[in-house]
């Protein structure tokens, strides 16, 4: 019988061993939470990181296609003021002949076909946007104007334009081509003291 209450002990040490144990193995709650929310942290801040790298990727494009845009506007204005660059100089061939057609020809069907030419190509160069830059009476902008010779001029403000010589033409806010003028100066102290 001793044995036996031996053999009842032993067993039961064994089961509070075993018992312990596997509490010792199980965690409990507290810790079992404690790691979830780690995990949980972890993974939120690889999201948010990826929304961010997102974000930025998407704001990279957003820039990219307004770069491009503007580029191939850049692009398209530069052949287009090379085109016209070429044009101009025969819509000015075709402004000198009428200009020096003789006036009893004025109505004759030749010079009117001219002038029907001039004003199309005119027209034409309105509707891409091309505007004539450079009139008398207008005040001089090196922007817009080229100077070629001074005028002593007393009827007219110093900086006028007095003569175009040669028209100037802008696409949108780029000058093609300067136009020539011949600008307005007050007479020197010494040329009128001397007049």
């Amino acid at each position: 019988m001793q044995q036996n209450g031996q053999e009842q002990q032993e067993r039961g040490r064994q089961q509070q061993a075993a018992e312990q144990q596997a509490q010792e193995g199980q965690p409990n709650s507290a810790t079992v939470s404690a790691e979830v929310e780690q995990q949980l942290a972890a993974e939120q801040q690889r999201a948010e990181e990826c929304m961010d790298l997102l974000r930025r990727t998407q704001a990279d494009f957003v820039n990219y296609r307004r770069r491009m845009s503007q580029e191939q506007a850049e692009v398209r204005i530069a052949a287009q003021s090379e085109l016209l660059s070429r044009l101009l100089p025969v819509l000015d061939d075709l402004g000198r002949a009428l200009g020096t057609a003789p006036p009893e020809l004025a109505s004759h069907p030749w010079v009117q076909g001219q002038l029907l030419v001039a004003r199309r190509l005119t027209t034409l160069l309105g509707q891409l946007g091309v505007r004539q830059i450079g009139a008398p009476g207008e005040p001089f902008d090196p922007r817009w104007h080229e100077a070629i010779t001074t005028e002593v001029r007393t009827d007219v403000p110093e900086g006028t334009i007095v003569r175009v010589a040669q028209p100037g033409y802008i696409l949108g806010e780029r000058v093609i081509r300067p136009a020539q003028v011949v600008v307005a100066r007050a007479p020197s102290p010494v040329s009128e003291a001397q007049g």
